[in-house]
């Protein structure tokens, strides 16, 4: 049987409540997961919300299983950027829902760079921050999520890219991935209650808070005179965040988020994939 034929017999079949009927239903869309995206983009007609629904229901142990055992495949990679990018993808995809594979964050991400080549050219950590989060025009690209700051959406790179809001974490995370492209070395501030971005411009030491129209900060001003500045605080500015650290912290966010909504699922899931991280530490 073809593809779109299959999926012509199995649709009508989603809401059927006998467990006969939706066991060989998981087992089928579980077996065409990879390419089901692409199959629906032929099919007859699009899904109804419900039947959305429904194939996320089927799809879900599948999805969860696959995450928990290709958790820790960013580790193996070459470079500090690309770990954080693939983590964050695995997990963005996760969050995003079914439709979305970790290997389309990639293309995102060049085509904001392309974007922001074609309008600002070769541009510094400064410019590609002002380009990405200053107001021009009455209007942002991308701003702090201040009205849903908790909600585990801004931890989802793909749907802060959709709807330009974000947390601190991930709007940094943005900027740092989108700066790689540029040839730009922009890292991570493990800064507590608040994550911040790190950068080096002309010879001295920057911090960005691209929560807050990514506004800079000297960094010797913001170790001296923080309500909360003292010895572990300097080392903190001074030592860039590492991918550990920043994956952990997009973790405990998301286990925080779930606690306020009582997503226990989630929450353990997220709990999961942060023990593996420490695990692997260790």
């Amino acid at each position: 049987m073809s593809g779109l034929a299959q999926l012509e017999h199995l649709i009508p079949l989603l809401d059927d409540e006998s467990p006969v009927v939706q066991e060989a239903l998981q087992r089928e869309f579980t077996n065409m997961r990879r390419d089901l995206p692409e199959r629906l983009k032929h099919f007859s007609r699009p899904l109804s919300t419900e039947e959305e629904r429904h194939v996320g229901r089927l799809l879900e142990p599948a999805r969860r299983a696959e995450l928990e055992e290709t958790w820790m495949r960013w580790r193996w990679l070459e470079n500090p950027h690309a770990q954080l990018e693939e983590g964050i993808a695995q997990v963005s995809a996760y969050l995003n829902g079914w439709r979305t594979q970790a290997g389309d964050l990639a293309p995102r991400l060049d085509a904001l760079a392309e974007e922001a080549f074609r309008e600002g050219g070769r541009m510094d950590a400064r410019e590609l921050s002002e380009w990405l989060f200053a107001m021009r025009d009455g209007t942002v690209r991308f701003r702090g999520n201040s009205k849903a700051y908790y909600q585990a959406s801004n931890s989802n790179l793909f749907w802060v890219l959709d709807t330009g809001l974000g947390n601190p974490i991930s709007l940094c995370c943005l900027y740092r991935l989108l700066g790689h492209r540029f040839g730009l070395d922009i890292q991570g501030c493990n800064f507590p209650g608040h994550f911040l971005a790190r950068v080096e411009l002309k010879g001295r030491n920057w911090l960005v808070d691209c929560f807050n129209r990514g506004r800079f900060m000297l960094a010797s001003d913001v170790a001296r005179h923080h309500p909360a500045a003292n010895p572990a605080l300097e080392d903190v500015i001074r030592q860039p965040a590492s991918v550990d650290q920043i994956l952990l912290r997009i973790l405990r966010n998301l286990d925080e988020a779930c606690e306020r909504t009582d997503n226990l699922p989630l929450r353990h899931l997220m709990r999961r994939l942060a023990a593996k991280l420490m695990d692997d530490q260790a």
